[in-house]
């Protein structure tokens, strides 16, 4: 998703952790935590105070509920980066519960920020190596290269970050398509893709008759990603 609002990328976060612990599977729901080095350190404004958010939102856990237990247990909160993979380790103490591993990681809006000399890829690249084969999954990612002012995020290691960043498959996308530089506005249609086995299908809004509102037409399929020349391409005839 494109358009960006917190309150309903936490609550599509909610939606998949408790789907996934529904069929038993153990979920790390994770933010992004402070970035950089010294005082020269910070949070993307955008998720500024999401942690805290993700916690205190209704999962409709405790004592009675519907998903009585499960936050805790089966979805369980952290940060990106290799000390927030959980293995399963076995109890030292007598009477103590054995440690549970981490099933699926369910990182929110992983993204680099304007001006620090660091990149969220070192992070992740990092917790997706100590999750081994456990899937993990990126909700809302922008993992493209900020203007920093040494030059780190422009320049040195920008391929195998550009590398790294493209070994993730689109599961399910939805983009607004709009004129670059015109603040998303006027929205000229969408590409969605439904599901990992589902194409990617371009529509087309129109305007409905007399100013009775719009509509979205699909007038392209693929199954791969269009170029954004062939969507312009397409709109215009």
């Amino acid at each position: 998703m494109d358009s960006y609002r917190i309150g309903t990328l936490l609550e599509l976060a909610r939606s998949i952790a408790i789907k996934l612990a529904e069929q038993n599977l153990r979920v790390r729901v994770c933010v992004q935590g402070s970035m950089g080095v010294g005082i020269f350190t910070g949070v993307p404004k955008q998720l500024n105070g999401v942690h805290t958010l993700l916690q205190r939102m209704d999962w409709e856990s405790e004592a009675g509920e519907e998903n009585d237990g499960m936050v805790g247990d089966y979805v369980r909160f952290g940060y990106v980066g290799k000390e927030h993979v959980i293995n399963a380790q076995k109890s030292e103490k007598e009477g103590e519960p054995d440690v549970e591993q981490d099933d699926v990681f369910l990182l929110i809006c992983p993204q680099n920020m304007i001006g620090l000399e660091s990149s969220i890829i070192g992070s992740l690249s990092e917790m997706v190596d100590a999750a081994g084969d456990r899937p993990v999954i990126l909700l809302n990612p922008d993992l493209v290269d900020k203007v920093s002012a040494q030059g780190q995020q422009s320049i040195r290691g920008r391929q195998a970050r550009i590398d790294f960043a493209l070994s993730f498959e689109t599961m399910f996308q939805f983009q607004n398509i709009y004129y670059s530089g015109t603040s998303y506005f006027p929205i000229l249609g969408s590409v969605v893709k439904l599901g990992p086995l589902e194409p990617w299908v371009a529509h087309q809004r129109r305007d409905l008759m007399n100013n009775d509102g719009e509509v979205y037409l699909p007038v392209y399929a693929s199954e791969t990603a269009p170029e954004n020349e062939v969507l312009m391409s397409t709109f215009a005839k």
